[in-house]
């Protein structure tokens, strides 16, 4: 099964130059762990994100809720094809220990976000993942 199949909602972005406080407002708001952060005049080109656990680690070193999501923004985004088979994103989720993903097409823009909620929430979406890791039958054996 494709992500592209399990991906539903719309991406929730904020422009780089947002102040912290304008992300836990959003992030409260719509009851949404993650926000993309993106170009001012392309909301599609993805310059970071930003977790709810990105906030209050910062708020935790004393970080004022006027800074700009830029400077504790995560930098390093997690990608996955809209096209990728849901295995792939199961398996990002556990190497990275992360929470999110952020869905693209094939030149890099934004489509959506993809959380572990999601593909817990799949039943059809969790035996495509069990089913695409079934082990191979060895040769010779019965």
């Amino acid at each position: 099964m494709q992500i592209g199949h399990v991906v539903r909602e719309k991406p929730v972005t904020l422009p780089i130059t947002a102040k912290l406080m304008d992300a836990a407002k959003l992030m409260a708001g719509k009851k949404i762990g993650l926000i993309v952060l993106t170009d001012l005049k392309d909301k599609r080109r993805i310059l970071g994100v930003i977790s709810e656990r990105d906030i209050i680690r910062s708020l935790a070193k004393g970080v004022s809720l006027k800074q700009s999501v830029k400077a504790v923004s995560t930098k390093k985004v997690v990608t996955v094809f809209q096209e990728d088979d849901v295995g792939r994103a199961a398996e990002l989720f556990s190497q990275k220990k992360i929470r999110h993903l952020v869905v693209v097409d094939r030149v890099g823009k934004l489509v959506s976000v993809l959380s572990i909620r999601d593909l817990l929430g799949e039943q059809a979406t969790l035996k495509a993942i069990v089913s695409s890791y079934a082990p191979e039958p060895i040769a010779g054996v019965d």
